[in-house]
């Protein structure tokens, strides 16, 4: 399976499921919606770069 299928099944399984209510409730701290964010787009990141490198 291709990486980016994989990467848009897990940002929705993250931020468009019922796992919201987990990471973004009320005894969440005020962070993790951001740490989770920065996380995906830092995986996103590192994955291109990597795709890239092979790519040469």
């Amino acid at each position: 399976m291709d990486k980016t299928i994989l990467l848009f099944v897990l940002g929705l399984f993250l931020f468009a499921s019922p796992l919201i209510h987990w990471w973004a409730g009320p005894h969440a701290p005020w962070y993790l919606p951001y740490l989770l964010w920065g996380g995906f787009i830092a995986l996103i990141v590192w994955l291109q770069l990597s795709r890239s490198r092979h790519d040469l």
